[in-house]
């Protein structure tokens, strides 16, 4: 038994969190990207279209109904589970892709992390089409001006994803990192 790692997986997932259970474990994946997108989200989240059970049950079985194979389509449809476009509060505001953008990315992210404890009856997903979860951090390290990660538009967010791309290409990764996509930028730089 690696008792660190031990640790740290049920830190993460929570002692509740019945590691042998596949679909309890892809559950908190959701869950816990779900809390990421909330440091946003929060502020608006009486204004959603849909309730947090609402929105993370549509995640978990759009997921597998993909065959845990990321798609920016899929981040397209999720937007719609927060609104039609955007949500303003007073002069405030966050656009449903940019919501749905920190979900789906950060959901993936969980599912690599503990594709272990998820992916028993079959092989590992290929995660080389996923994208790297845009926040704060990622778009200053990517120098790009004037965005914020929960106002993002479809075409902002290509924008990044397009640069990150770029800068991942111009390194050498190790194994692992190359068959992440653009993910392995978020495990290098966060």
């Amino acid at each position: 038994m690696d008792w660190k790692r031990n640790f740290l997986e049920s830190s993460l997932l929570g002692q509740s969190t019945n590691k042998n259970n596949p679909n309890e474990v892809q559950a908190k994946c959701v869950d816990l990207a779900y809390k990421d997108m909330m440091t946003a989200g929060r502020y608006y989240s009486a204004l959603f279209l849909h309730t947090r059970e609402e929105i993370c049950c549509a995640i978990n079985e759009a997921i597998k109904q993909c065959d845990y194979v990321f798609s920016r389509d899929l981040i397209q449809k999720t937007s719609l589970l927060f609104c039609k476009d955007i949500i303003e509060s007073g002069n405030k505001y966050v656009t449903g892709y940019g919501l749905a953008q920190k979900l789906i990315n950060m959901t993936f992210k969980y599912l690599y992390v503990f594709s272990d404890f998820i992916v028993i009856e079959h092989s590992v997903p290929d995660f080389s089409l996923c994208d790297c979860p845009l926040d704060s951090i990622i778009i200053e390290k990517v120098l790009i001006k004037d965005c914020v990660w929960s106002k993002l538009t479809e075409q902002q967010y290509l924008e990044c994803q397009a640069k990150i791309t770029e800068l991942l290409n111009a390194n050498s990764l190790d194994l692992e990192l190359s068959k992440l996509g653009n993910l392995a930028y978020d495990f290098i730089n966060w």
